[in-house]
């Protein structure tokens, strides 16, 4: 009672998670330069940075991406780095080379990347009765604003909105006229929209502040700044300048259906999860809608926590139906719903009795959590059948029951010890594993682990008190499917014994079985597809769309409404977000929400495939319909990603890259080909006189900034207006830079106080250059990525990529290296084979002090490699692959498999220490423990049925674990039953 009633209330504490809570230490360095073209930013900042931060400790690879004016480089360490010692150590490089950089550039930033650093959840915002303005003022005021004081959300960002500035546009042919540079402005606002405090005034009762008032807020105060006085008359700014009180242009887009809408993007509290904001914010919304405006809709357009509420409620379901399956099997076996409660009561005891471990160790209720407590519901009856097995077969023979509970118990108790210590010593290496993989299987491992010491507990202690009170003699009028379910397992007791004889006397033929086991071990692995993660269906898709190089945010926008288009003909299609312009004018990204699994005709899979096949037709961009990536996957954005390295120049990368890529989709197992270097941007280059530009006394910092205000405009100060700041923005007027021509008619103070135009000092020209430039650990590279066809294998798409690097790339200069997903993938694999050395380690050293023997756990053993045989085979017939699941659900088969064993060679032992002679003994004891080794058998597979049938949410990670235990476990203990007895009775001497 007191296991349960600490479980009950550590159960309520338990925080619920889609996945067990890891951060993944990234660190991103950040570089801004106006005016830097990319070679610039590339060789004077990247590289320098770069060079930097190549000895910070626990480093696992750095990447950089160079455009122009922006320098951005991301770090990525091992797991078990400490993220604010490594962004300390971070800081400290940078601000040593600091004196590297221009004096006009600022300080890089410095930021832990969170990868739960983009909104989970969108609320989109429509209104016919307000301007964009208006809208986004009511969206800041009344959602924003309320929805931020929420304990899990972090960040939130409006998408599309737009604010108000105050814009200052010169007229070039004025400023001519009156001799007025843009630096000059500059000063004169900065200057005369400020408070100034002046003092303070002390009387008898008070003290007063003295502030000299001259803050701006509306254009008519900011067209009488004053400028100059000029042939006695006084220049202002409204003399030289349009001013409004407007927006910026538009740079952002939020589409939510095929309509220009205005969304808010929120992202989780670092220590919340999904499901909390989720709650949270629908909650809240019932409120928030009651105090909006009237004519304003709104309403969760993308919602993150829907597939993993979906999976974990999947899960829920499924260890509902384990629990019914394996309470049938049991009451088949016992015959009795009265002796059936004895195992029965051992589920919720030992999963209950678990929680309390969780909470000590800091675990959550989560996907990884809840599948080691689905594989546990057939595992944890498996001790309590045993012993029940013991009791009912001495109260059969004729004992009472307090007398047959005390005599099972002394035969058995050994042999639950040796079976529960095994099982759980399995999961002790796996909890060590190193890196991703070993974080999230640590919570699995151990929960697995204690369910199994909970149940050990139990059946040592409840079931035979239990048992003690409510086994008596066998009730022989039974119903007839039991009478005949009894006489099967007569039947096949008397069949097993029969060929097990047999086998003692043909093991010739018996060791040919063998070795064709293991050819169909070798068949099944070289067929059976090898993937990190299996795809799941997530009900939604991401969109990823690049346009043309330098394409603008209006052509953009033409071609996502052509996407649109597609996406309104799909029926299971909930809806359709899509943010043009937050990465770049020619970048997009968007969310495709799907109707409910149960509710749509098609998988994830299949819509994503077929709206690829039509975005392809699209002209003018590439457009990609993908799966989300999970959390495993880290920052893989496909499950093929390699990046082609060199100290060629970027020209010659260009090309080859272009190359490869070009015969990639020649090939079919590869869909949506794609690179990161963008090559094809137009640019305009000016190269400035420098002899000419001193003779007129102009410095590059003026020439430049100049153009700067001309293209993007300067921020040069703020206005208050209702109590909110907003920018200042200081550009050329619209129709002064409508045109590339502009560029050469640009004036500029010379220091005889004329104006010359910018193509008097230098050359302008056109030229089509790189958007941006890539480094991966240091070097030149460009990364390449693919989807894999339906029906490809990872192993052939990566003999394919290996055959074209041996004929394009010279290895002396160029190389390739796999990073993504197939990297986490080596990394897992090299990690499970030490992990599965070290569990069989483990079991035979336990075994081994058990036994006190060194020979009986090699025996124990042999039963592994037939159960692994069953389990690949398994997937390999389901058309199903060998993944991170599928492993983890290898190495648990471990110890399921070796409880049979167990049972079989210390029952033959007891009864050769007590003169009986060694065939006699096995055969006797393969005889007595058929019954419980198949019921303990048939309770773990059937309880692990529901996830080989699983579907919907996370049904992909279940099934490949469901197919491993089923598979591995009948085909195993098949095997089991025959192998064991045979080279125990082969190499044990009387």
């Amino acid at each position: 009672m007191v296991i349960v009633a600490l479980g009950a209330i550590f159960f309520t504490k338990l925080q619920i998670r889609g996945t067990p809570d890891i951060s993944v230490p990234i660190i991103n360095v950040e570089a801004h330069y106006a005016g830097a073209d990319t070679l610039y930013m590339e060789q004077e900042i990247t590289t320098r940075i770069e060079k930097a931060l190549k000895t910070v400790k626990n480093l696992d690879y750095i990447t950089s991406q160079s455009s122009t004016g922006k320098s951005s480089i991301t770090l990525s360490f091992l797991l078990s780095t400490d993220i604010e010692v490594a962004l300390n150590d971070v800081r400290a490089k940078i601000s040593d080379i600091t004196y590297m950089f221009p004096q006009d550039m600022k300080a890089p930033s410095v930021a832990k990347l969170d990868a739960d650093s983009f909104p989970s959840l969108f609320i989109s915002v429509e209104s016919d009765q307000y301007s964009d303005l208006e809208l986004t003022k009511i969206v800041e005021d009344n959602l924003q604003t309320p929805l931020d004081k929420l304990e899990s959300v972090g960040q939130s960002q409006i998408y599309g909105g737009r604010e108000y500035i105050m814009r200052i546009e010169p007229d070039s042919k004025k400023l001519y006229q009156h001799k007025i540079s843009l630096l000059e402005i500059e000063s004169a606002i900065k200057e005369q929209n400020k408070d100034y405090p002046v003092g303070t005034i002390k009387t008898k009762s008070n003290n007063f502040i003295v502030t000299l008032e001259g803050s701006l807020s509306t254009p008519e105060e900011f067209g009488n700044i004053i400028l100059k006085v000029q042939n006695g008359g006084i220049i202002k700014l409204r003399d030289i300048a349009t001013i409004s009180l407007t927006s910026p242009d538009e740079d952002i887009i939020f589409r939510y259906n095929g309509k220009s809408s205005i969304a808010l993007g929120l992202i989780k509290e670092s220590k919340a999860n999904v499901i909390d904001l989720s709650h949270e914010v629908t909650k809240a919304l019932e409120r928030i809608k009651e105090s909006m405006p009237k004519g304003i809709s709104m309403g969760i357009a993308y919602d993150g926590a829907t597939p993993v509420k979906a999976s974990i409620y999947a899960v829920f379901q499924t260890i509902f139906e384990a629990l019914i399956l394996v309470v049938l099997v049991t009451y088949l076996f016992l015959a009795s719903a009265k002796i059936t409660l004895i195992p029965f009561v051992t589920i919720p005891v030992s999963l209950i009795g678990t929680f309390s471990v969780m909470y000590a160790f800091g675990f959550s209720i989560n996907i990884f959590t809840l599948l080691a407590m689905i594989l546990a519901i057939g595992l944890v009856v498996d001790d309590a059948i045993v012993m029940l097995e013991n009791i009912f077969r001495y109260n059969e023979m004729g004992h009472k029951p307090m007398e047959a509970a005390m005599l099972a118990s002394k035969e058995i108790g050994f042999a639950i010890i040796a079976m529960t210590i095994t099982l759980a010593a399995v999961f002790l290496p796996v909890g060590f594993i190193e890196g991703l993989i070993g974080k999230l299987f640590i919570e699995f491992a151990w929960t697995l682990a204690f369910c199994v010491l909970f149940s050990g507990f139990v059946a040592l202690t409840l079931t035979p008190m239990m048992s003690s009170r409510m086994v008596t003699k066998h009730n022989t009028d039974l119903p007839k499917f039991l009478v005949k379910f009894n006489d099967i397992l007569q039947f096949i007791q008397n069949k097993y014994i029969y060929y097990l004889k047999l086998t003692f006397d043909n093991k010739k033929k018996f060791v040919i079985i063998i070795a064709s086991s293991f050819i169909v071990l070798i068949i099944s692995f070289k067929c059976t597809q090898k993937i990190f993660v299996p795809q799941e269906d997530d009900g939604f898709l991401q969109v990823s769309l690049k346009g043309p190089e330098g394409s603008s945010l209006e052509s953009s926008t033409k071609v996502v409404k052509e996407a649109e288009k597609i996406l309104a003909n799909y029926k299971d299609i909930l809806g359709y977000l899509m943010v043009i312009g937050a990465g770049g004018s020619d970048n997009v990204f968007g969310f495709i929400p799907l109707k409910n699994w149960g509710e749509r005709s098609r998988s994830q899979e299949t819509i994503k495939n077929m709206l690829n096949k039509q975005f392809s037709e699209i002209p003018g961009m590439s457009i990609y319909a993908m799966d989300p990536r999970s959390m495993v996957s880290g920052n893989a954005r496909s499950p093929i990603e390699f990046t082609i390295q060199t100290n060629l120049e970027y020209d010659d990368l260009d090309k080859i890259s272009q190359q490869f890529i070009d015969i990639m989709k020649t090939n079919p197992i590869f869909l949506n080909v794609n690179r990161n270097l963008q090559s094809a941007i137009p640019t305009i280059n000016i190269e400035v006189n420098r002899d000419k530009a001193y003779l007129y006394g102009m410095d590059l910092a003026n020439i430049g900034k100049t153009v700067q205000y001309l293209l993007a405009g300067q921020q040069i100060g703020a206005f208050r207006m209702s109590n909110d700041l907003y920018d200042v923005i200081l550009q050329f007027n619209q129709k002064d830079r409508k045109d590339i021509s502009d560029f050469s008619k640009i004036l500029i103070r010379a220091k005889n106080n004329n104006m010359l135009p910018l193509e008097s000092i230098a050359n302008i020209t056109e030229k089509i250059s790189v958007k941006s430039y890539s480094h991966y650990n240091n070097s030149k590279s460009v990364t390449i990525a693919s989807d894999l066809a339906p029906d490809g294998k990872i192993d052939d798409a990566i003999n394919e990529i290996n055959k074209i690097a041996a004929k394009l790339l010279d290895p002396s200069n160029t190389i390739i290296e796999y990073i993504g997903e197939i990297k986490q993938m080596r990394e897992a694999d090299s990690n499970m084979l030490i992990t599965f050395v070290f569990a069989l380690i483990f079991i035979y050293l336990v075994l081994a002090a058990q036994f006190e023997s060194f020979t009986d756990p090699l025996l124990i053993l042999l039963a592994v490699p037939f159960s692994i045989t069953g389990s690949v085979l398994a997937l390999w017939l389901a058309g199903n692959s060998l993944n991170m699941y599928s492993n983890i659900g290898i190495i648990t088969l471990i110890g399921l498999i070796t409880k049979n064993s167990i049972m079989i060679v210390e029952f033959a032992n007891q009864l050769r220490e007590k003169g009986v002679k060694v065939q006699e003994a096995i055969i006797e004891s393969s005889k007595l423990r058929l019954r419980p080794i198949l019921m303990t058998t048939l309770a773990a597979v059937v309880g692990a049925l529901p996830l080989v049938f699983a579907d919907g949410a996370g049904a992909a990670a279940r099934n490949s674990i469901g197919f491993v235990i089923v598979g591995g476990l009948s085909i195993g203990t098949i095997f089991t039953i025959f192998v064991i007895p045979v080279i125990y009775q082969t190499f044990k001497k009387d």
